[in-house]
């Protein structure tokens, strides 16, 4: 019964996102690698320049922090962002930013990414392009409205996706850092990840990127944005002699997610011991924590379909039941 995985249709989204704001500290995963930009910074979060300046300036982050789970080394000053408008002299004209990274089989790459004055796509005026030391390339166009969006909640672009870019970080005042993820070819892989170059072909007061942060991972499974997750309360099963849970998961994008997926718990206490079977993490940290595949290799979750995981806790020691949940994807590996 607890290895049983059923999947069904839903009428609604009705699973609520694993993160949407980082309020503190969350555990990193072991094989992402946050890259120094200290030196490549050309403003101050407190800036005042261009006719413009960042609105609570002094509330924003630095330092090492944790942002929906994934870590950046955030500059600390006395240049905190790159800035598309102080690069360009506060006048129109393309210019880029070319970020050395120097890391060995990616697989992913994570940017705290935004906008001043973020205008409606289709069209592009901010991309993201990746390259490797043997040939492999991908550019990424961020469409305002889409997967970037202002860092102000005010009269430019508010919305965003929701799954390749999730807001990580709020003030509270209106103010909001985003953040994108990237899923390299595969060929990435085996090839060092040479750099990273963001090309900002906005305006004077049009369209003009915030760049704070680049994280990559080296993990073969990914983090699924699009999953969203929702459970049952635990509770004690006398004739299995378990406390069960079902727990379900959903995909909220608007295309197909390929199995297998893996349902982690994170932080689950030591006294309690999960009785699905299961292996342990050895790249998502913290490492050793359980983890049951989900949806089988060869499947798909469709949109607006869920898929339902029915676990078993033993708990002997009579701990209280608690643990962190992620649902990771698969690039040719296991979390």
């Amino acid at each position: 019964m607890l290895s049983e995985v059923r999947m069904k249709a839903t009428g609604c989204r009705f699973a609520v996102p694993l993160i949407a704001v980082a309020l503190g500290a969350v555990v990193a995963r072991a094989g992402e690698i946050p890259i120094d930009i200290s030196s490549l910074m050309n403003a101050s979060w407190t800036f005042s320049e261009c006719g413009s300046y960042i609105a609570n300036g002094d509330t924003f982050p630095t330092g090492n922090q944790n942002l929906g789970g994934v870590p950046f080394a955030m500059p600390t000053g006395p240049e905190n962002a790159w800035l598309g408008a102080v690069a360009a002299g506060c006048g129109a004209g393309t210019v880029s930013l070319t970020v050395p990274v120097g890391v060995p089989g990616v697989t992913s790459v994570f940017t705290l990414l935004n906008t001043f004055w973020s205008q409606p796509g289709p069209k592009a005026y901010l991309f993201v392009t990746f390259t490797g030391s043997d040939g492999a390339t991908l550019t990424q166009p961020l469409v305002g409205g889409v997967n970037v969006r202002d860092y102000n909640n005010d009269g430019y672009q508010n919305t965003i996706n929701n799954t390749s870019t999730i807001q990580v970080w709020t003030n509270g005042d209106g103010q909001r850092l985003d953040r994108q993820e990237y899923v390299l070819p595969a060929e990435f892989a085996g090839q060092v990840l040479t750099r990273m170059t963001i090309t900002d072909a906005g305006g004077e007061d049009f369209s003009r990127a915030v760049f704070s942060g680049i994280t990559v991972s080296t993990c073969h499974a990914y983090v699924t944005e699009t999953i969203g997750i929702s459970s049952s309360q635990i509770v004690y099963d006398p004739a299995l002699k378990l406390y069960v849970q079902e727990v379900t998961m959903s995909n909220t994008g608007s295309t197909a997610v390929s199995g297998p997926l893996f349902f982690i718990l994170e932080d689950l206490p030591s006294g309690v011991t999960l009785a699905n079977k299961s292996a342990a993490t050895a790249c998502f940290a913290p490492t050793g924590s359980r983890y049951v595949e989900a949806l089988p290799v060869g499947s798909n979750l469709a949109p607006d379909t869920s898929v339902i995981v029915k676990l078993g806790f033993s708990d002997p020691s009579g701990a209280a039941i608690s643990y962190t949940p992620l649902v990771a994807g698969s690039l040719g590996g296991t979390p």
